[in-house]
């Protein structure tokens, strides 16, 4: 199996719903500037962000996932991480 990379222009972000005692993850755009890309390998996934105006081009965030995590499940877990960072 060759590498498959799937490219991201979103994070997720948690919306209270104080009314409806909830919240929701909805997605938030990222800037044309920077985006993400997860790739699937043989035994497992990671993420990477790509900026066109950090010093570091590409940066590998987080571990590396089993394949049975969607690619929502870890966008959902690693969002915060890049909003603070890269954001």
């Amino acid at each position: 199996m060759s590498e498959r990379v799937k490219r991201y222009d979103h994070l997720l972000t948690r919306v209270e719903y104080p009314r409806e005692r909830g919240y929701r993850m909805e997605a938030i755009r990222l800037p044309k500037w920077i985006h993400i890309r997860i790739t699937d390998t043989e035994h497992h996934k990671y993420l990477t962000v790509h900026s066109r105006i950090h010093v570091n081009k590409e940066v590998r965030v987080g571990p590396s996932y089993s394949l049975a995590f969607t690619d929502h499940e870890i966008i959902k877990e690693l969002s915060s991480d890049i909003s603070y960072r890269f954001l």
